[in-house]
């Protein structure tokens, strides 16, 4: 049966219609499945690389983490402010140096941190610290043998530093207040975790300095502007008197006048 001309233009809009609707409903499952594929690579990626061993030790502001690993590269980090901490790189341990692998962390902190700005006011990107030539200064007309010091700024913000021989980080505390009783959310200790004691400081010492001389809290932050070096003119008197007492008692000794 012949079609006529009206009819033929309608059957070819609702089939172009219908292969539209068809491949914007197939273009929709491709996305979700790409969308899984992206989460499961990444499942699989951490499921081929190993938990990496660390130590913390803390502040009242600050939390100190060190990634027992050297020479790490590809590395990533991931900091939020619910106190969720993740770390991605490539490396091996000092006592395994041959087998250089990829590791990880990820940590849910007891609390949440500070963090805001994963720039650190331009001296980190992704809170990874810029190497130390770009972020270090040295006086003006410094001599060869001087060494760069980095600003006391980022000390004081989160970030993460990729050194030769381990990662370190400092997780600031969203706020200043009593040691945490724990690290982790939920209270455990996996075996990768371990309280880094070369850097650990009691609660009762920590912001405390104690004088020598009386037994009393010395608040350093309250001295900073003061050269405890500084020798005064009676110091400088009792040093030449006692010059000349050495002298004399050595002319007496070798017979000398």
């Amino acid at each position: 049966v012949a079609m006529k001309p009206w009819s033929m233009r309608v059957w070819l809009i609702l089939a172009m219609a219908a292969m539209t609707a068809e491949g914007g409903e197939r273009g929709a499952i491709s996305d979700g499945n790409r969308g899984e594929d992206i989460d499961a690579s990444r499942d699989k990626d951490l499921a081929a690389s190993s938990e990496a061993e660390f130590r913390w030790a803390q502040r009242k502001d600050r939390i100190l983490l060190t990634i027992d690993l050297q020479g790490v590269t590809n590395e990533s980090f991931s900091v939020n402010e619910d106190g969720i901490f993740r770390f991605e790189g490539t490396g091996s341990y000092r006592d395994r140096r041959e087998h250089v692998d990829r590791y990880w962390i990820e940590l849910r902190l007891h609390k949440g941190l500070n963090a805001t700005d994963n720039t650190c006011g331009g001296l980190c990107k992704d809170w990874r610290l810029h190497p130390r030539q770009k972020t270090c200064k040295t006086s003006e007309n410094a001599s060869p043998w001087e060494t760069c010091v980095i600003d006391a700024e980022v000390y004081n913000v989160t970030h993460c530093e990729v050194n030769a021989r381990d990662v370190s980080c400092t997780l600031m505390k969203a706020k200043r207040e009593a040691y945490w009783p724990h690290l982790l959310k939920d209270g455990k200790k996996p075996k990768n975790m371990h309280v880094d004691w070369s850097k650990w400081l009691d609660e009762d010492k920590d912001g405390v300095r104690w004088n020598d001389d009386v037994d009393r809290p010395w608040e350093w932050w309250k001295h900073d502007d003061e050269d405890e070096d500084e020798e005064t003119e009676d110091d400088w008197k009792r040093k030449e008197e006692q010059k000349k007492r050495f002298k004399k008692q050595k002319k007496q000794r070798t017979g000398k006048k």
